[in-house]
């Protein structure tokens, strides 16, 4: 049966990838992008833990069966959304979404500065806690400056958009190959090449998207290995890079299972078994970790507006593991706690189609949601709301100074043609 079930999941993830690579375009869409997820990140775990006989008696069946229907809910959600928001139609002045890049960009790199005076273990840990929290809320600045700069440059090349763009580069690269950060090597890749898309019409050929998913697949589970070297060596050697066993670090996920679906496992079983589910609370304790700052409203402020959930004692997951979006949203709603996975594909899928009518903002979104909504299957689902409010308080503010009330008569600055009309294949 575990097998049966684990095959299941794989050929729902082909089938949401062929339905991307079936359309012009479609590999940036959501579900392309959370097929390969499933596929690279869930699905060899789940292998490895099918024939796990230490597993709580029906769990994996119930994880594999939930972890099926979230990554049906994505090609479900998107379908469902497959028309242009029309909250989108902002227009912006070139020059000062310019000025918003550069200065949003000068800020960003200060934050990035003093987070790199820190000690190796604050600034490469992947669970930052304190002024690293602190001051990578505020480096995040110099991201919005990069896409803005690229966006720029994608609708009408410029020096200082190039310029701007380089400059960004090179902290995003640094904290890329120092830290070897995967969420922001995605959102980089992923900013070049959906403006390519969106502003020019250019794709991505299907066959390198599909051998990057390839490669992806065999070296996700290397990270670890590479974040170790790097923070041994002091950053990353050839000899270091060469030395990871790839291939070896691929099988041993096959054979034994990995610890994020273990953890989705035991945390969904527990749950199961208590019925204890918290409705959506979890969205609002994620919020108060992430927005209410410590050092201001003090500690003991702070956790009185975190509300108490569901708490498994018995099981302690591995230092820096995740427990996957499939376990918070079986933990709020129980099997309908799928529906979460419906509302960020429908999300994506109306941003995507008023990105490709033209619309800046939808694109400006779409590629900062993107990278989300993937670390929504690997992580949590709170990733794509949690980003949309950091949005809010420190982009969208700039974004109004850069929006201009009146159409031009000449053509509308930052408004691309259309990269596919919606509903086209």
């Amino acid at each position: 049966m575990n097998e049966f079930l684990t095959f299941g999941l794989f050929v729902v993830c082909i089938a949401l990838m062929i339905q991307g690579l079936r359309r012009r375009g479609g590999i940036y869409g959501f579900p392309f992008l959370a097929g390969a997820t499933f596929l690279g990140f869930i699905v060899p775990q789940m292998v490895g833990l099918a024939h796990d006989r230490f597993l709580p008696v029906g769990a994996f069946e119930q994880t594999a069966v939930f972890t099926i229907l979230c990554a049906v809910m994505c090609g479900v959600g998107w379908a469902a959304g497959d028309r242009p928001a029309t909250g989108f139609r902002w227009m912006f002045d070139e020059k000062r979404l310019l000025y918003v890049a550069a200065g949003m960009s000068l800020l960003g790199a200060y934050f990035y500065f003093a987070l790199s005076r820190l000690p190796a273990e604050a600034r490469m840990s992947t669970m930052p806690t304190g002024t690293a929290v602190m001051y990578l809320f505020f480096a995040r600045m110099l991201t919005y400056g990069f896409m803005l700069s690229v966006l720029c440059f994608g609708r009408r090349p410029s020096r200082i958009a190039l310029a701007i763009a380089l400059f960004d580069s090179l902290f995003v690269i640094d904290r890329i190959l120092m830290g070897g950060k995967r969420g922001e090597f995605i959102e980089f890749g992923m900013a070049i090449l959906l403006v390519a898309w969106f502003q020019r019409g250019w794709v991505l050929p299907r066959t390198l998207a599909v051998g990057a998913v390839l490669l992806a697949i065999l070296g996700l589970n290397s990270i670890g290995d590479y974040r170790n070297n790097t923070r041994q060596q002091n950053g990353p050697t050839i000899e270091g890079v060469s030395s990871i066993d790839v291939l070896g670090n691929f099988r041993t996920v096959l054979q034994n299972g990995g610890p994020e679906m273990r953890n989705a496992i035991y945390l969904m079983d527990a749950q199961s078994k208590a019925q204890d589910w918290d409705y959506g609370i979890y969205h609002w304790n994620v919020l108060v970790w992430n927005f209410v700052p410590a050092q201001l409203v003090g500690q003991t402020f702070k956790q009185s507006l975190v509300i108490p959930t569901f708490d498994d004692r018995n099981y302690v997951p591995d230092l820096g593991s995740t427990e996957t979006g499939m376990a918070d949203a079986f933990g709020s709603f129980y099997y309908l706690g799928a529906f979460k996975f419906f509302l960020v594909a429908y999300f994506l899928s109306r941003v995507y189609r008023a990105a490709c009518s033209g619309w800046a903002l939808a694109q400006i979104i779409y590629i900062l949601c993107i990278a989300p909504g993937m670390l929504t299957v690997t992580h949590h689902t709170q990733w794509v709301p949690s980003t949309l409010v950091h949005f809010a308080l420190l982009f969208l503010p700039c974004l109004l100074f850069a929006r201009i009330r009146r159409v031009p008569n000449d053509e509308p600055p930052i408004i691309a043609r259309r990269a596919v009309p919606a509903g086209s294949s």
